[in-house]
């Protein structure tokens, strides 16, 4: 397996030990979730999206929420380790740079839990009840009343990122081992964990994936995104190429114009 990595684990989902001084906003996460800090958190962030209302707000951050659970499913697949990952543990972070508005998630130390020898599919079945039902899930709860957003939208921001950074990983391992971690470990995330663990009917990353032509090259396929991010809501944005909310003739008009260009 490979080795416990801090400056990954920062670039490439945000989860980081160091906090930061140029922020607009740092708060305990357990602090968040009470409606007049998520309040805060919603009225600073939308002009820096230039959001249209409080909606995107609500996709966009739970986007940024995915990253820490898509960084927890990595190294609990790659290098057979968990996070006891508490709200009063973490610290979100807005700033801005290089103009653009982003978050990062401050753990106060790395309470890291091995796998064991044995029993390993008890063991992951804790950690992911324990990270979604009692830590993302009221942050995504209180994220939901304050942008006026289903759950279930934000909820499903996490499968798209999930479904094409944990092919991307397979890809790039050479470990057999570690591969078939990464396969198993997401289908029991999808598989076996039910609904009322996420607070909703049905577990959100049960989903099926759909495919289209990919925009600029016929002989290829591109993932639908699972749910619309609102993009369309914000500045002059429109709805994106792979948004399920588009229909296929506007899809088609996409594709041929920017096969002409």
């Amino acid at each position: 397996m490979l080795s416990w990595n801090e400056h990954f684990l920062a670039e490439h989902f945000r989860l980081t030990s160091e906090l930061r001084a140029d922020t607009l906003l740092s708060m305990k996460a357990s602090d968040l979730v009470k409606p007049e800090n998520m309040d805060q958190l919603v009225s600073l962030y939308a002009p820096l999206i230039k959001a249209n209302d409080s909606k995107p707000v609500g996709t966009y951050i739970g986007g940024w929420l995915g990253g820490v659970a898509l960084g927890l499913q990595y190294m609990q697949s790659v290098w057979n380790v968990s996070l006891h990952l508490s709200l009063d543990q973490l610290t979100v972070q807005l700033y801005v740079a290089d103009d653009y508005a982003q978050f990062s998630f401050v753990v106060d130390e790395w309470n890291k839990v091995e796998a064991p020898e044995t029993g390993r599919a008890a063991w992951l079945d804790q950690q992911y009840r324990a990270f979604y039902q009692h830590s993302l899930r009221p942050l995504i709860q209180s994220l939901a009343k304050a942008t006026d957003n289903p759950e279930k939208l934000i909820w499903g921001q996490l499968p798209t990122r999930f479904n094409y950074y944990l092919d991307y990983f397979v890809e790039q391992s050479q470990d057999e081992r570690v591969r078939q971690h990464l396969r198993d470990d997401y289908d029991s995330l999808c598989r076996q964990l039910e609904g009322a663990c996420f607070g909703l009917d049905k577990n959100p990353f049960d989903v099926k994936v759909r495919w289209v032509e990919d925009m600029r090259d016929p002989s290829k396929k591109v993932r639908l995104k699972n749910q619309c991010c609102l993009y369309y809501q914000t500045g002059e944005g429109q709805y994106c190429y792979t948004c399920p909310r588009l229909k296929e003739d506007a899809r088609a008009v996409r594709r041929q114009a920017a096969l002409q260009a």
